[in-house]
């Protein structure tokens, strides 16, 4: 991988028509059985979803993170995970997977948040639990600020509230093309496996063709050094019941971890140990078991 790209990788990382509406139908989706299709966001834009499991009751939906997909971030586990009990909805944002860009126009939280419930107004559901990761983090958090009467609960692996909550040497990162990754952040980046698994599968899914990796990078990275995250005012007024987990070797520091879930009234939150950033995706019956207990006992 050269340098270019795994510092902008990592910047994506560390963070995120009505006629031409297809029906759920029986597709090559991410996990045998699932359906797909496609719901029209408010400027018409068309986001990708797949759902899986149970027809009715509260459904949980998946937000992958930055440069992921469907089929990177939740086919190995948490879909077959949350399908044998739940209905499951997976979500694909703006220039993710199977979903297009916006040509000319910015990637944003808002936008992202806002093509979420469309998903949701699309399949007629008033209300869901979020599970986000890194970027789908944010934006589950974000369904809870700026839709709260569609948010029944909140969970968020990796997640910080700003990029200042972020490892200084990342921060550097994103600022400074020319800085090389000291030898002890090298271990928590995304590998050459990593970056192989997602060119795969923007060449065989993207609508913008195999150029959406290198353009989708592009726009995360403006995104994380642009993007204001949100308000401890915002944090303070969030009412679902939330739980953050993230790992003890992540992309953010624990003091801005813990300083996050002390704003979100009624918050837990965990460290996992031996976990990065990207491992927390294999940590499927530890986070289960914490949110039976946070929400369901």
């Amino acid at each position: 991988m050269n340098n270019v790209s795994r510092r902008t990788i990592l910047g994506a990382s560390a963070v995120i028509a009505a006629a031409a509406i297809s029906t759920p139908a029986e597709a090559d989706t991410a996990v045998r059985g699932g359906q797909s299709g496609y719901a029209a966001a408010d400027d018409g834009h068309r986001i990708y979803y797949e759902t899986y499991g149970r027809r009715s009751g509260v459904p949980i939906v998946l937000l992958h993170g930055g440069v992921m997909a469907i089929e990177s971030a939740w086919a190995p586990d948490f879909i077959r995970r949350f399908a044998r009990t739940r209905r499951v909805i997976a979500v694909e944002q703006q220039a993710h997977g199977h979903t297009a860009d916006r040509a000319g126009q910015p990637i944003s939280y808002e936008r992202m948040i806002d093509d979420t419930k469309a998903v949701l107004d699309h399949l007629g559901v008033g209300q869901a639990d979020f599970f986000g990761h890194s970027m789908g983090g944010a934006i589950a958090v974000g369904m809870a600020i700026r839709h709260p009467e569609r948010t029944r609960n909140v969970t968020a692996l990796s997640t910080g509230y700003s990029s200042d909550g972020m490892l200084p040497e990342l921060i550097e990162m994103n600022r400074n093309p020319q800085h090389q990754p000291s030898a002890d952040l090298i271990p928590l980046l995304p590998t050459q496996a990593d970056f192989e698994s997602w060119q795969a599968t923007y060449a065989r899914v993207s609508p913008d063709g195999a150029a959406g990796l290198q353009n989708v990078l592009t726009k995360l990275h403006t995104l994380m050094n642009t993007s204001e995250g949100y308000t401890e005012e915002q944090l303070r007024g969030i009412r679902a019941p939330t739980l953050l987990a993230m790992g003890d070797r992540d992309f953010i520091t624990a003091e801005h971890f813990a300083r996050m879930a002390s704003l979100i009234p009624g918050a837990q939150y965990a460290v996992l140990p031996g976990t990065t950033h990207m491992s927390i995706l294999q940590r499927g019956d530890w986070l289960e078991s914490m949110m039976a207990a946070r929400f369901w006992v």
